[in-house]
């Protein structure tokens, strides 16, 4: 596969969204060559319990991408979540060598690694490090600390863990088809990415990004994610409590939720729905009131939990731009209206934001983790390019050097030997 070839693959507990795109290094830009979409059913709640049918609902949908791009997969972008994934916050402070001096690369590293080892536990791997609030010696915060002078260092390290086996299990889940992985990204960090805009990133925003089988919260303030955390409740809750209260089947239930969202705003609805059954040939009568008591206790559920999320962040008071709600199943009819009622606030559904590159009819609650991948590795095609740009034109300008080092020495060499003949007569 050319290093110019970007591939995300969001796995989700209903659905895999594979996108591939090709990267213009030259004008950071980049454009969608294909996707595919297949049915998930490896999956429980974000946990992997079958790899080898995983496997093969991830060939399903990398083989569609594929046909209509025109290009083989060998590495992707993948996202995770589940309910192993676990946020810590520590504050670190690091007394400098050699002080005062300025800061450098090294000294953020070692901020972490402090971290990590406070932090992070056996049967753990650390997926994403966020590094804010820095402080160099008594300043005030800062955004970044490198180049500063000072003797001390402090600041709040941000450390996104996972289960090492669950990590384990989607590396082999892709390598049963031949596929390597670049990095692992948390899935409210894509979700993020695609969704939110800088201001809402800087001013205080919780993310809730509604999946299949969870539900995925993160916090941002300063453009950092703060905090994160997986909530499981998800999309297949809803058909699955439709199902059992009314007594139908998962496939009525799921056409049913619907057919609710289609008709929760039109004020000219039947109190009554009839219904085709897939297990009968007889209609089934369902009462609207009923449906919608189902469906907004479930809200009710989710809204709990985000409540219950932002409380033990700790960070409740960082959040003055509100929520935003994206995934497939944040377009459940009454989701907005009944957060409003209980979530004291600003509540509104969020889209992938218009990018240049994406195909027609891409931007849907559904895609943000996908597209949110797609950003995120097509950031490290640019930064991977220009670091090997970089490391081609050092060796250039050291091979011209080493060179004129040598022309100089040959012609000193030449001297030395002339100046030897000339004093033979």
């Amino acid at each position: 596969m050319d290093n110019n070839i970007a591939v995300a693959i969001d796995i989700g507990t209903t659905k895999i969204y594979v996108i591939i795109a090709k990267v213009d290094n030259e004008t950071h830009t980049f454009q969608v060559k294909g996707y595919g979409v297949a049915a998930s059913r490896g999956l429980k709640r974000g946990l992997i319990v079958d790899i080898t049918t995983l496997s093969e609902d991830i060939e399903r949908a990398v083989k569609k991408a594929e046909f209509m791009a025109g290009i083989k997969i060998t590495k992707t972008f993948v996202g995770l979540s589940g309910k192993h994934i676990k946020s810590s916050v520590t504050n670190v402070e690091l007394e400098l060598d050699n002080a005062p001096r300025v800061i450098e690369e090294k000294d953020y590293k070692k901020l972490v690694r402090k971290a990590i080892n406070r932090l992070v536990e056996d049967g753990r791997q650390v997926l994403h490090e966020i590094v804010y609030n820095y402080k160099v010696d008594n300043s005030s915060v800062l955004k970044n600390a490198i180049g500063m002078q000072g003797s001390f260092l402090k600041a709040d390290v941000h450390l996104i863990t996972g289960s090492e086996k669950e990590i384990i299990s989607l590396k082999n889940a892709l390598k049963n088809i031949n596929i390597e992985i670049d990095d692992i990204i948390l899935e409210p960090y894509a979700s993020a990415k695609s969704v939110l805009t800088q201001s809402e990133k800087e001013f205080g925003t919780v993310i809730v990004d509604i999946g299949g089988g969870t539900t995925d919260l993160g916090i941002y303030k300063r453009d950092k994610l703060i905090y994160a955390s997986v909530i499981p409740i998800g999309g297949q809750h809803f058909t699955s409590d439709i199902a059992q209260v009314l007594k139908i089947d998962l496939e009525t239930a799921e056409e049913l939720k619907k057919t609710f969202s289609d008709l929760y705003f039109d004020p000219k609805t039947e109190k009554t729905l009839q219904v085709d059954s897939k297990n009968s040939n007889d209609k089934i009568e369902v009462k609207l009131d009923v449906l919608k008591e189902i469906i907004e206790a479930r809200i009710d559920d989710i809204i709990e939990y985000i409540e219950e999320g932002i409380e033990l962040s700790g960070f409740g008071d960082y959040i003055t731009n509100g929520i935003v709600f994206t995934g497939g199943s944040s377009k459940i009819a009454g989701l907005e209206k009944r957060a409003k009622q209980l979530l004291n606030y600003n509540i509104k559904i969020g889209v992938p934001i218009e990018i240049d590159g994406l195909l027609e009819n891409m931007n849907k609650p559904e895609n943000a983790t996908g597209i949110g991948l797609l950003l995120y590795a097509t950031e490290k095609k640019y930064y991977y390019s220009k670091l090997h740009k970089e490391k081609k034109q050092e060796k250039k300008i050291e091979k011209k050097e080493q060179n004129k080092n040598k022309i100089e020495k040959d012609n000193n060499i030449k001297e030395k030997v002339k100046k030897f003949f000339s004093s033979l007569f």
